[in-house]
């Protein structure tokens, strides 16, 4: 009987350790992972007029950006554009995917993913009788 036991147990243990990405408990706060320092990768935005127009911004000696989100829902953020240091703070709040980042006068609604170190924030405008609809997704790597 006492064997049997054992066996029972060493079984059970054997397979619950093969298996437990099954029981890996998931935690509800994802959005934690965006707090840290992010630099600028590319901005690509799509311009909805009578021709589709795409245009593409790459990271370069002429555009940096680091945007830092602290725990407190603070953030902070430093640009270089044309040789021009541009810096601020604000705040950011999440609900689901969704990212409102406020800094000095202007307001950023988007859609957020975080996947293997890359931030993307996509946002877009549907058009007006006075402005064309655009989509622009910016990924920053997390430094």
């Amino acid at each position: 009987m006492k064997i049997k036991y054992i066996l029972f147990l060493l079984f059970c243990g054997l397979f619950l350790q093969s298996n437990q990405r099954l029981f890996k408990i998931k935690s509800k706060f994802i959005h934690l992972k965006l707090i840290d320092d992010w630099v600028f990768l590319s901005m690509e935005t799509i311009t909805y007029n009578e021709e589709e127009e795409r245009e593409v911004v790459i990271q370069g000696e002429k555009n940096e950006e680091t945007l830092s989100f602290h725990r407190s829902g603070s953030m902070s953020f430093v640009s270089i554009s044309n040789g021009k240091e541009k810096k601020g703070r604000g705040l950011w709040l999440i609900k689901d995917e969704n990212i409102r980042i406020i800094a000095m006068k202007d307001t950023i609604d988007a859609n957020y993913n975080i996947d293997n170190g890359i931030l993307t924030l996509t946002t877009s405008e549907k058009a007006t009788d006075e402005f064309y609809g655009f989509t622009s997704i910016i990924k920053y790597k997390n430094n």
